[in-house]
């Protein structure tokens, strides 16, 4: 009996679901290259397959958007924090060895976070050739909650 307790629970336990990965791709028009898109974790992982070689973008590299960043919020780059790692939007290739990628992120500036667009071209090697901020509207001003008017009630309760 025990040996029969044993295997079920083996058995169930290499039954148990395994995390779910979703893993987007969008080959080159050529199917030489392919962007890789892993949404299963907290943040996006954005990976450039050329053959066998395998480049992660907006990793290490992600401060070469601070030149473009500093232009579009107005700032000086040393003013800009840590960039957050982005979040992927879209994508398509322009050609065979240039993708564009639409991707959302935050930089830290002056102790408060600004969250932005950025369309980023990069050629099949990884290497950023331009983008483009587009900053996201600032949040919304909190309105004063305006005073209710009292109704004219007759008294408290039904009144059957």
């Amino acid at each position: 009996m025990k040996a029969f307790c044993l295997i079920s629970l083996l058995l169930l336990g290499l039954l148990a679901p395994a995390p779910a990965v979703e893993i987007l791709q969008v080959p080159s028009p050529d199917n030489s290259n392919s962007l890789m898109i892993d949404k299963s974790g907290r943040r996006d992982v954005l990976q450039l397959r050329t053959g066998v070689k395998v480049v992660r973008l907006f990793y290490d590299d992600i401060d070469a958007l601070k030149p473009y960043l500093a232009k579009a919020l107005g700032v000086p780059a040393t003013k800009l924090g840590k960039i957050t790692l982005p979040t992927y939007k879209s994508a398509k290739w322009l050609s065979n060895a240039r993708l564009q990628i639409v991707c959302a992120a935050a930089v830290n500036v002056a102790d408060t976070d600004r969250e932005f667009d950025f369309t980023a071209v990069v050629d099949s090697s990884g290497k950023l050739l331009d983008a483009t901020i587009v900053k996201a509207p600032p949040p919304p001003k909190p309105t004063p909650k305006q005073k209710a008017t009292p109704g004219k009630s007759k008294g408290r309760g039904r009144n059957d």
